[in-house]
């Protein structure tokens, strides 16, 4: 059965920037951040969302702000951010909260080189985060991240050999796993089909139902396309969650195009997997979408439906 627990209007309570973020306060609070804004005649500070070092100062000052988090990018890759980030992370606690569990573990595939899930879920939750990461510049950089919070407790970032399969060569080849497995996956997947004449190029969005983002595109090739685009990736997922269904209890991963999400479903289905449930992640003019699913007896259910201050919509 496919439940999906969206209510759309209604921001999620545990959300912390579900009230807009003061720049002015803040720019005089961070200097580098403040280096970045623009001052308006009235006195108050405006960002330019289409400057990719303004997003990335932005980043880092609200993590700081908010988590107490110092974190850095790698040149070139994928800037994240926060109040999307923060929506899955406060998603998976509703699904799991039933469950009442004193530890959690999870998984973060592909955690690039902010490896913002697994400090988001460390920092906040003291969650045990297992991070999957192929290309080496972002794991040198996820690496430091965690040692730069002191979360190496908490994190372990993992480099994956084998970026043809998610989860084989972490358990195939890790000297000491959990006895008792990990209770979820979180994945961001590449967005764009690499096999498509322009990859970048597709218009996924309906203008008049849905103006078009605030902000630059930022990330490389290899963090943004994949062959088959994110359909493909997330059907690999649930091909190797198949394989897996014992060492993972809860599989989750978003999707960025509406129309993928019948996709997946019907891949979910095409494969008897019944226990499902979908979400929407709303974000100003940005909406993103996730899919859960397990193979145990559970009930994913959640009280109320992430989203985002519309006055952060980067």
């Amino acid at each position: 059965m496919v439940k999906n627990n969206n209510k759309k209007s209604v921001m999620h309570p545990r959300n912390v920037l579900r009230t807009a973020p003061d720049y002015t306060k803040l720019a005089i609070k961070h200097k580098d951040f403040r280096q970045v804004c623009e001052l308006e005649l009235n006195g108050r500070v405006s960002l330019n969302f289409r400057n990719e070092r303004t997003l990335r100062e932005l980043t880092k000052m609200l993590l700081l702000e908010y988590f107490g988090l110092h974190v850095d990018f790698a040149p070139g890759s994928l800037v994240p951010t926060l109040a999307l980030r923060l929506n899955y992370i406060l998603w998976l606690e509703d699904l799991l909260a039933p469950l009442k569990l004193d530890a959690v573990r999870g998984i973060d595939i592909g955690c690039g080189s902010s490896c913002i899930y697994s400090l988001l879920a460390a920092k906040k939750n003291q969650w045990h985060m297992l991070a999957l990461e192929s290309k080496q510049t972002n794991i040198e950089y996820a690496r430091e991240n965690v040692k730069r919070n002191n979360l190496e407790q908490l994190v372990e970032v993992y480099a994956q050999p084998d970026k043809d399969n998610i989860f084989k060569s972490y358990f195939e080849t890790a000297s000491m796993l959990p006895k008792e497995g990990f209770h979820f996956c979180l994945c961001n997947p590449p967005f764009f089909d690499s096999n498509a004449e322009n990859p970048f190029g597709g218009n996924t969005r309906n203008p008049q139902r849905r103006p078009a983002p605030n902000n630059v595109r930022t990330g490389s090739a290899e963090e943004l396309t994949c062959a088959g685009g994110e359909v493909q990736f997330v059907q690999r997922i649930v091909e190797e969650s198949e394989l897996h269904k014992e060492r993972v209890l809860i599989f989750t991963s978003m999707l960025g195009v509406k129309a993928n999400v019948p996709k997946i479903l019907d891949y979910l289905h095409q494969r008897q997997i019944s226990n499902v449930s979908t979400t929407e992640f709303h974000q100003g003019h940005t909406t993103r979408w996730a899919v859960a699913w397990t193979f145990q007896q559970l009930t994913l259910t959640v009280d109320a439906a992430p989203s985002s201050s519309d006055l952060y919509c980067t």
